[in-house]
């Protein structure tokens, strides 16, 4: 069941991308230096390679993130629910999907000299790994 419903969340996550982040975050931006700048999220989903850009920022001390996907996502969507995971980033947003919300997370996290971006859709439902280059 989860090979056959893995293609139709991640067709349905990423045409759906701009929704409304779920929380605040107050994670300084002192705590997430290494994670601050542009980013290029890499991945292969069953419908074929896909490139994100996020940008993850100091806002008034506080960390903050907006995510887009030209050209099916051309407008950033803001990331507000940002916190530190062992040595990584999550960043938490919800997904609407036809009126319904589906929670979704992006872990980055180091991987000797480059970096892994690990996607999260419906809470385990539906996961896949990519790469992270920064900008």
């Amino acid at each position: 069941m989860k090979s056959r419903l893995a293609p139709i969340l991640v067709a349905l996550a990423v045409m759906a991308l701009p929704s409304r982040s779920i929380a605040q975050t107050s994670l300084a931006a002192s705590e997430a230096a290494a994670f601050l700048g542009g980013w290029t999220l890499s991945l292969d989903t069953p419908q074929g390679a896909m490139s994100m850009d996020l940008t993850v920022k100091d806002d008034a001390g506080k960390v903050a993130a907006a995510i887009s996907a030209p050209p099916l996502m051309p407008d950033e969507l803001a990331i507000t629910d940002l916190a530190k995971e062992g040595e990584g980033l999550a960043l938490k947003f919800l997904l609407d999907i036809q009126g319904m919300q589906i929670p979704a997370k992006i872990l980055l996290t180091p991987d000797g000299d480059k970096w892994k971006a690990n996607f999260d859709f419906a809470d385990g439902q539906f996961a896949i790994d990519g790469t992270a280059t920064k900008k």
